[in-house]
């Protein structure tokens, strides 16, 4: 009988795509075997992996960011990429960069052939993805980087993020917030003569609304007076939201505070950013976030698969954790007391 020579090491170099089986085959890890809870969220979300959207429920000390890592390997070796991995802030970063085991490659930098190849995962902030001016691109404006995995991790965090993003602020030392204040001046004196007076004198408890009649009234003119400032990169709280309010004024909430005069949408305009709203997976990782909707209205989460979120099979214990430090309150107290208190 003859010898077929192809069937010897026929899987040999198949790429594995079980992220439990990835985390098996890693020569240098932190850990020798993974935690019971990360198998546990890490087989589920394989089970479920084509849908859209994901939340997945760990406890912070978890392992969050190993689980992140690895779903963001299986999906590069599934050839669901390229893959970002968005974190709050820089120094995080560097952290997920220090915990990322030889095996799983990352990079810090958007053009790195590696990630626009789906060799390596690109680990930034949300803010660098999410705001007007994304170096991934913005809707009807090119190039614009495509995405087919998307790990969000600490969701609570990148909801106040979007929000940041999607209610640019023009600041109250801006000749504009003058402009607008004399454009609307009249309409917010009618809602309150007083509040009125009080933002004029920058009173610091004073903030109006515009009322939404008179916004589409004066849109055109408003628009006017933003638009030179829109370009304005100095004026960073304004420059990177503008291009999300700028084609629908009319509709947009504008509110004048003593801080300044926020514009906002009633929704979230996330489809501007086409890297993160049609990437094939998204995957949002948590301890805290209570209501899994909020998902659905900020982010364009699909309602249908967000619902069911993944948690370790003894989850009970998932939620807010408060930190107490009474001798930062108190610093006369000692430890010998903190000690008994806890008795």
């Amino acid at each position: 009988m003859p010898i077929d020579l192809d069937k010897i090491n026929a899987g040999k170099g198949s790429k594995l795509l079980e992220p439990r089986d990835i985390f098996t085959a890693l020569t240098h890890k932190p850990w020798s075997r993974l935690r019971p809870e990360q198998g546990e969220v890490l087989k589920q979300w394989f089970d479920r992996r084509d849908n859209s959207d994901l939340v997945i429920k760990q406890n912070t000390g978890g392992g969050k960011t190993l689980v992140g890592l690895l779903i963001g390997r299986s999906s590069l070796n599934e050839d669901v990429g390229p893959a970002v991995y968005l974190v709050p802030d820089h120094y995080l970063i560097k952290q997920v960069m220090d915990e990322a085991p030889n095996g799983i490659a990352v990079t810090t930098d958007h053009h790195d052939e590696r990630f626009l190849a789906g060799g390596a995962i690109l680990v930034t902030t949300f803010e660098k993805l999410v705001n007007g001016r994304s170096a991934f691109g913005v809707r009807g404006q090119k190039p614009v980087t495509r995405l087919g995995t998307v790990i969000v991790d600490d969701a609570h965090s990148a909801l106040a993020a979007a929000r940041h993003q999607f209610c640019p602020t023009l600041p109250l030392d801006c000749p504009g917030f003058g402009e607008l204040l004399a454009l609307f001046g009249e309409d917010l004196k009618r809602q309150s003569p007083k509040t009125f007076a009080d933002l004029k004198n920058k009173d610091y408890t004073a903030a109006l609304r515009v009322p939404p009649k008179a916004t589409v009234e004066r849109a055109a003119e408003a628009l006017q007076i933003l638009k030179k400032y829109g370009d304005d990169d100095t004026i960073k709280p304004f420059f990177f939201g503008w291009p999300f309010v700028a084609d629908n004024l009319a509709l947009a909430v504008i509110t004048f505070t003593d801080r300044g005069v926020e514009i906002k949408m009633p929704c979230p305009p996330i489809d501007m950013i086409p890297a993160f709203s049609e990437a094939r997976r998204r995957v949002y990782l948590t301890a805290t976030l209570a209501d899994e909707s909020v998902l659905v209205t900020e982010l364009g989460a699909a309602p249908d698969t967000i619902q069911n979120p993944i948690t370790p099979e003894r989850a009970s214990d998932l939620g807010d954790r408060i930190i107490l430090a009474p001798m930062s309150i108190n610093p006369s107290l000692s430890e010998v007391t903190i000690r008994r208190l806890d008795e």
